[in-house]
């Protein structure tokens, strides 16, 4: 009898483009060159480039908390294990049943192409169909709107807008504080992580 090679295992946390891993020090590091980007850095609101000592320090106080209150993954094209940016679940409190979400993409090439929200509803299915949340939220900057339509296709809506609460380049500008709740995401009309079987 001839044996076949075991198939590859399938993402646990994916949408239809990318899919989730956990995260390692090393992506950290990445992120950090991509952080000092001008383009990228202005809409992460960087105010300065960040040294690979002060990646891998900031790698280590986020990853003592992995599986309580903080949840990073690295955002991977489906079938490649290369990350092109971090999404995370922060600050969860179980009691209240809520989370605060981020996102960053790096590497300017992958901008614009729907990854970010993908990666975003594969956590969305993650807080809420496993953690049992039952609010995320989020802010984003006013001049974000990329990231602004991207939050509202996957279902988060403006809860307030904090004004003028945050200085960049020069200027001060408006945040907006974004949710998205449980009942929210069962009404979104799309498959699941677990229902999306295909490689």
């Amino acid at each position: 009898m001839v044996e076949t090679e075991a198939p590859a295992p399938r993402p646990m946390l994916r949408g239809e483009h990318v899919w989730l891993r956990p995260v390692e020090p090393a992506d950290f590091v990445e992120d950090s060159q991509f952080a000092g980007d001008s383009e990228v850095g202005h809409f992460l609101g960087a105010k300065s480039p960040m040294s690979r000592a002060a990646a891998e320090r900031m790698a280590g106080e986020i990853l003592t908390q992995v599986g309580q209150t903080s949840f990073p993954y690295a955002i991977c094209l489906l079938g490649e294990q290369r990350s092109i940016g971090t999404i995370f679940l922060r600050g969860v409190d179980k009691v209240s049943g809520s989370g605060v979400v981020g996102i960053f993409i790096g590497d300017r090439r992958y901008l614009g192409k729907g990854y970010g929200t993908d990666a975003l509803n594969a956590l969305l299915d993650f807080g809420f169909g496993e953690v049992r949340l039952e609010r995320i939220e989020l802010e984003v900057f006013d001049y974000n709107l990329r990231a602004i339509r991207s939050y509202q296709k996957a279902g988060f809506q403006t809860d307030a807008t904090l004004r003028r609460s945050r200085f960049h380049r020069g200027e001060h500008h408006d945040v907006h504080l974004m949710s998205i709740l449980r009942d929210d995401w069962l009404a979104l009309p799309r498959k699941r992580s677990w229902e999306l079987t295909e490689p």
